[in-house]
């Protein structure tokens, strides 16, 4: 159950890669309680049941934000996010946004956690990249790191940039995990060139296998 405080906090609330069964139940009761749900389209459908009125982020992050701004602190708002709160999520630029609010964070499944499940893989020792907005700068120390590499996509180059990695570290493949959690979800085995050739769906995972797999 989420308790409210006597200083009302604004849940952050993690919806999972985009099914109803992946939604926890306890996000889901924070819903049910809402003043205000607020998130993309995609993620409000998930709470049929809710009665709370929407805020849909279906525009620039700017609007979403100015839009939301007054409710902080004075109603129950539930921002709605995919994946968990702690994983490249609009989450930390909501805390940055409003030092002075409280915000209370609830879990929900990554993306990043679906996608190693659907491969088969471990991921204790995954380096997790974000390809949202423009594709990550080449840090040396991926050189030495032998784990597997995650990295979410969204950028049209996400998948040349995970191809040009596996060649790089001479990894064995990539696996390409399109629209986890839909129906018409996907999760590939592909060698460098085809990933490159193939590209991939802005909702993937993209998973660079570890040195020893």
């Amino acid at each position: 159950m989420v308790v409210i405080s006597d200083v009302i906090p604004v849940v952050i609330a993690g919806c999972g890669p985009g099914s109803p069964s992946h939604v926890t139940p306890q996000v889901r009761e924070a819903a049910r309680m809402a003043d205000l749900l607020a998130g993309s389209p995609r993620l409000l459908a998930l709470f049929p049941e809710s009665p709370a009125p929407r805020l849909a982020y279906d525009g620039g992050l700017d609007e979403f934000i100015e839009g939301l701004a007054p409710h902080l602190g004075q109603q129950r708002v539930v921002v709605l996010v995919s994946g968990d709160p702690g994983v490249a999520s609009l989450a930390t630029t909501l805390v940055a946004r409003f030092p002075q609010h409280t915000f209370h964070r609830l879990a929900g499944l990554s993306s990043v956690q679906v996608a190693f499940a659907r491969a088969g893989l471990d991921w204790m020792e995954a380096r997790i990249l974000h390809a949202h907005r423009g594709l990550p700068t080449w840090d040396p120390a991926w050189e030495v790191h032998r784990g597997p590499f995650a990295i979410l996509a969204g950028d049209p180059g996400a998948a040349a940039f995970a191809a040009d990695l596996a060649a790089r570290l001479k990894r064995p493949a990539v696996w390409r995990c399109e629209r986890l959690g839909l129906e018409d979800e996907t999760a590939d085995r592909l060698t460098a060139d085809a990933l490159r050739g193939e590209g991939c769906d802005p909702l993937s995972v993209l998973i660079v296998e570890g040195a020893g797999a």
